[in-house]
């Protein structure tokens, strides 16, 4: 009985406020050849968008005649800047992404996007998180699409919200990787193709950037090796002391070899600590935007990184990728592709050595 006032009350608040979407038509699923505006909403990090572009390449090859309009964040979007399969962008400015601005602005400012999606009579609007959000639901409901694609709630928190969507993907198979797991997303709408590789395009911009700093820091030797050292979370970051020790053991055995150090922003100091631990050929490289990290990654032979947007980054550009994993599972999230690797060691970081680092390492360098 709760539940179904909870429900009753949600729903006509969000059709006061949104509108009712179109009504579904007898078909339980959309004939693909006829649609011709897609949303799809990916709004939470950019790793998890990169491992979403393959989706919205099988959607585009589906729909060839559609256009498909992303719904990212303000954080995430610029990774999917350039995509060939995508037509229009739209940015969703989440409260912790509000850069000083008050709760109450922000709020407004979701509030007109979300309604600003009627203005395109979209067909179809898809969720593409691989487990359901409520944000990204609405969103769905909000476009007014007669067509609702999504994870059924099944948390007895958001059984409420069971409107928001209208065609259903049930359950979340933690044994697949993110990628196959987005995918899944598109076959109750009859949609399996081949997995695409993820698909990030680097803009010119990004790469004069990094082509400057490799004249600049004067690297010339061989191989390149790149690391990233930055992660949000203290216990998936592999201690400095471990980086310098991996980074001492490649100079001796390629005393040539190029060392470039890549970081979040906030992690310059980190990176500058780092430096000090190190001699010879070694360089940190500050950068300001997500492609910037890319196009310095296309430099390498190799990037060394930990779990996170980097990791899925490189794999996209098919940089070879070795990632190093703690807490978050490697079937989930590893780099995509079989000339990738990975460590994971007990689940505990720090307890992966520098020489089992160097021995993977090596290997992938000769192959």
């Amino acid at each position: 009985m709760i539940r179904l006032l909870k429900r009753f009350l949600v729903f006509f608040f969000y059709s006061l406020v949104f509108g009712k979407p179109k009504e579904q038509s007898r078909q339980s699923v959309p004939d693909l050849m006829t649609i011709r505006h897609i949303l799809v909403i990916r709004d939470d990090h950019i790793g998890d968008l990169i491992c979403s572009t393959p989706a919205i390449e099988c959607l585009k090859k589906a729909c060839p005649n559609a256009e498909i309009t992303l719904l990212a964040s303000t954080y995430n979007a610029a990774i999917a800047e350039g995509n060939p399969n995508i037509d229009k962008i739209l940015r969703y400015e989440k409260h912790k992404h509000r850069d000083g601005k008050s709760r109450f602005f922000s709020t407004w400012r979701q509030f007109l996007l979300l309604k600003s999606l009627r203005k395109t009579d979209f067909d179809l609007a898809i969720g593409l998180r691989s487990r359901f959000s409520r944000r990204q639901a609405q969103a769905a409901y909000a476009s007014g699409a007669q067509y609702r694609l999504g994870h059924f709630p099944d948390n007895p928190d958001f059984s409420h919200l069971d409107f928001l969507y209208n065609i259903y993907v049930h359950g979340e198979n933690r044994e697949k990787h993110e990628i196959e797991r987005v995918v899944d997303i598109l076959k109750p709408i009859g949609i399996e193709n081949t997995l695409p590789r993820p698909l990030v395009v680097i803009d010119s911009a990004s790469k004069d950037f990094a082509a400057q700093k490799i004249i600049s820091k004067k690297i010339s030797g061989s191989p390149v090796i790149g690391y990233h050292i930055s992660n949000r979370n203290p216990l998936q970051c592999w201690p400095l002391s471990a980086f310098s020790g991996l980074i001492k053991h490649f100079r001796e055995i390629y005393p040539s070899s190029e060392h470039l150090i890549t970081f979040a922003p906030d992690d310059r100091a980190k990176a500058e600590q780092l430096l000090s631990m190190t001699s010879g050929n070694c360089h940190i490289i500050f950068t300001n935007e997500i492609k910037q990290v890319g196009a310095i990654q296309l430099h390498c032979d190799l990037f060394i990184t930990l779990d996170g947007a980097p990791n899925h980054l490189s794999s996209a550009l098919n940089v070879p990728t070795l990632t190093l994993f703690g807490m978050s599972d490697p079937v989930v999230w590893a780099p995509w592709g079989l000339k990738h690797r990975y460590i994971r060691k007990e689940s505990d970081i720090a307890s992966i050595s520098p020489e089992e680092v160097f021995n993977v390492a090596c290997e992938m360098l000769v192959v």
